[in-house]
Order: structure tokens, then C-alpha cells, then sequence
């Protein structure tokens, strides 16, 4: 299997001194499958994401939203309470999927992120069985001008480019 296949699937998240930490499950199941595919669903419960990023508190869809399109999130850990079921804020929501592994955390920065494509496939399979209408939408623009623009296809680039403007 590519090295950069794994990486850019698995790799992500990172401790002070350990720059690259990878989902040992997720590359265990990859190996043994001899497939790169997204394992996530399997290691957790995979409800508990729908309904936390659909609290839609504080700014959280547009944080997800970011997030999603590879930008980080500055956030403040520090009010967590390690309770799963009362949130103040969207940054304790951030934090417990911080813990669960959804999401990772630049302690440096102060930043969270998504951390690899697997992740990603997570966030976006939740968001559609979701009340995302609009985000889903969104993707789905973005993955058909990304798939018009690599095929070269112009006009097909600007009926989506059009219909995203609208």
C-alpha cells in the first residue's frame, strides 16, 4: 500500500512531541482488508456526531463548515466539563469530539481540526443523514465543479459556478 495513501487517510493528529499519530485501528483494518477505506464508523458510535454538530450552537455549523474545507478553528478547551450531556458553548462541543477522536487539537495554536480523509468522509456521511440540507448541497456543488474543472469540462464549471452563486 502507498505510504502517502495512509498518511493522508489516517495520519492527523499529533501530541507534543509526537508530530504524526495514526488511527491504529483504521490502518489495521486497511491492511487487512488491503483497502484504503473509512473504518471510522466502526470505532464509535457513529450517532453521537449527527447529534452533536446539529446542536448548531454558537457558531458551530459555520466552524464544521470551515473545518471541512481544511481550515482550522481557534478554540478555548478549557470550559469543557467533561459532561456529554450539557454544552455552553460550541467550543464544549468541539472538545468532546476532540476526545472522541472526531476532531484534532493544536495545543500550540489553540486551533482544532479535522484531522485526515477518513474523518472528513465521517463528518460529510453524518451531515447527510442530517438537517444539513443547505451544507450537503455544498458538497455536493463542490465535488461536481471539482469533478467539471479536473475533466476540463467549462461549461459544465460555470453551470455550477452559476447555480452556487445563486
Amino acid at each position: 500500500m502507498e505510504f502517502g495513501d495512509m498518511q493522508s487517510w489516517y495520519d492527523g493528529y499529533s501530541f507534543n512531541r509526537i508530530d504524526h499519530v495514526y488511527s491504529p485501528n483504521s490502518v489495521m483494518n486497511a491492511l487487512q482488508e488491503e483497502e484504503i477505506a473509512n473504518y471510522w464508523t466502526q470505532t464509535e458510535t457513529f450517532e453521537s456526531l449527527r447529534k452533536y454538530i446539529e446542536i448548531n450552537m454558537d457558531g458551530l455549523k459555520d466552524a464544521i463548515l470551515l473545518m471541512l474545507g481544511g481550515q482550522r478553528v481557534q478554540i478555548d478547551v478549557s470550559t469543557f466539563q467533561n459532561d456529554i450531556t450539557s454544552f455552553r458553548n460550541k467550543d464544549d462541543v468541539l472538545t468532546l469530539l476532540i476526545h472522541l477522536g472526531y476532531l484534532a487539537y493544536d495545543q500550540k495554536k489553540k486551533e482544532v481540526y479535522i484531522p485526515n480523509q477518513e474523518v472528513t468522509e465521517a463528518f460529510q456521511s453524518s451531515i447527510k443523514g442530517g438537517n444539513w440540507k443547505n451544507v450537503e448541497q455544498a458538497i455536493s456543488n463542490a465535488e461536481r465543479l471539482l469533478d467539471a474543472t479536473l475533466r476540463r469540462e467549462s461549461d459544465s464549471v460555470a453551470q455550477v459556478l452559476e447555480a452556487v452563486h445563486e
